[in-house]
C-alpha cells in the first residue's frame, strides 16, 4: 500500500511553522509533499524531509534535492527557537509537561518530537532547555490502511486481541487508527464497542474533544490519560469490547492490559520491534501471552513500505506454552 493520501496533511502540518520556514516548505513539488513522513529541523544543521524513499535536503536556494548538497540550508538556534515557540502557541510553558516527554502534539494529530538538554532531579527530567532540534511528524488518514488486516482477523464476527510489531515509521500508528474505524463502524462485522486510548493526542488528533481525525463514528477516546490508567477508566465506565492503544511500554501498561484481558476485553496494541522474534521476546509481554491477551501478532515490512504486513502469526499456541511456563 502506497502512504500517498495527497499533500494536504504535509500543508496542515507546515501551517503551525513560522512564515519564512512554511513559505519554503510550500514551494515544494506536490508529489514530494504527498510522501514527506517527517520535517527535520535543527539548530545549525540541516532541514531535511523525510520520505519512504529516503532523505531529502534542501540548497541554499531552497530547492528539495535528495543528494546533500554542498553548502546545504542550515537553520540557526534563533530560528529553531522560534519554530518552538510557535508550535506551543507562543507560550512553551503551557506545554512544558509535554515537551519534558519529548514531543507536542499538533491538530491533525501531527506530533512535533523536541530534543535539547533536559534538566534532572533525583533520576527524574524536570524541564528541557538549550533546544536543539525539532521533528515534526506529517500525520496521514490513509482509509484502507487496515483493510487486509480486518478481511483476515476480524471478519465474520470474530474479535481477536491483536499485536502490532514495527520499527519507527512502519505505519503502526496509521494502521491502528483506520482500524478503530473499522472496527467501530461494523466494516467488516457488527458494529463494537471502541475505546481508543490516545496517550499523545496523534491518534484521533483531538481539538476541544472533537477528534480531528476519523475514527470512526462509535468509538470513544480518551486524549492524554497514561494507558494504564485510561484502561482502567475505561473498564469502569464505557464497558469497551476492545480497547486499542499505541506503543506500549512500562509494567503499567502490561498490567492494566492484564486486567482488562481477565474482564474479558479485547486488546488491539502496537510495539516497536524489528521482526515478530524480536518483539515476542520482549520480557515484558511474557505476562500478557501467559493470560491470552493476544492471539495474533501482526508484523510492518518496515518504513520503505508503511502500513503493509510482512506475516501474522497465530499466539495460541504460544500462550498455552507461556501459560505452561508461569505454573511451574
Amino acid at each position: 500500500m502506497e502512504l500517498q493520501p495527497g499533500a494536504k496533511p504535509f500543508d496542515q502540518a507546515t501551517a503551525h511553522l513560522p512564515g519564512e520556514i512554511a513559505a519554503l516548505l510550500g514551494g515544494v513539488h506536490a508529489d514530494l509533499r504527498s510522501r514527506v513522513t517527517e520535517i527535520r529541523m535543527r539548530a545549525g544543521g540541516a532541514l531535511t524531509l523525510t520520505t519512504p524513499e529516503g532523505v531529502w535536503f534542501f540548497t541554499t536556494a531552497g530547492r528539495p534535492t535528495p543528494l546533500l548538497p554542498s553548502p546545504c540550508l542550515r537553520l540557526t538556534g534563533a530560528q529553531l527557537q522560534q519554530v518552538l515557540r510557535q508550535l506551543c502557541e507562543y507560550s512553551i510553558h503551557s506545554f512544558a509537561d509535554e515537551i519534558v516527554q519529548g514531543f507536542v502534539t499538533l491538530p491533525g494529530g501531527h506530533r512535533a518530537g523536541i530534543c535539547g538538554t533536559a534538566v534532572a532531579e533525583n533520576g527524574k527530567i524536570t524541564a528541557v532547555r538549550a533546544f536543539s532540534s525539532i521533528n515534526l511528524r506529517v500525520a496521514r488518514e490513509v482509509p484502507g490502511a487496515a483493510a487486509e488486516l480486518c478481511a483476515q482477523l476480524f471478519a465474520e464476527g470474530r474479535l481477536p486481541g491483536v499485536l502490532v510489531a514495527g520499527v519507527p515509521g512502519s505505519g503502526k500508528t496509521t494502521l491502528l487508527r483506520d482500524l478503530a474505524r473499522r472496527i467501530s463502524e461494523g466494516v467488516h462485522g457488527p458494529c463494537r464497542r471502541v475505546c481508543l486510548l490516545d496517550e499523545r493526542g496523534e491518534l484521533a488528533g483531538a481539538r476541544n474533544g472533537t477528534p480531528c481525525c476519523n475514527v470512526g463514528a462509535g468509538t470513544d477516546v480518551l486524549t492524554g490519560y497514561p494507558k494504564g490508567e485510561g484502561v482502567l477508566l475505561a473498564l469502569r465506565s464505557l464497558a469497551p469490547e476492545v480497547i486499542l492503544c499505541d506503543e506500549l511500554g512500562g509494567a503499567a501498561d502490561i498490567a492494566a492490559l492484564e486486567t482488562g484481558g481477565r474482564a474479558g476485553v479485547r486488546f488491539v496494541a502496537t510495539i516497536h520491534a524489528g521482526s515478530a522474534e524480536e518483539a515476542l521476546a520482549k520480557p515484558a509481554l511474557q505476562p500478557l501471552l501467559a493470560e491470552g491477551v493476544f492471539d495474533a501478532l501482526v508484523q510492518l515490512r518496515g518504513a520503505d513500505c508503511p502500513c503493509a504486513i510482512a506475516k501474522i502469526a497465530d499466539l495460541r499456541e504460544r500462550n498455552v506454552k507461556c501459560r505452561s511456563n508461569t505454573l511451574r
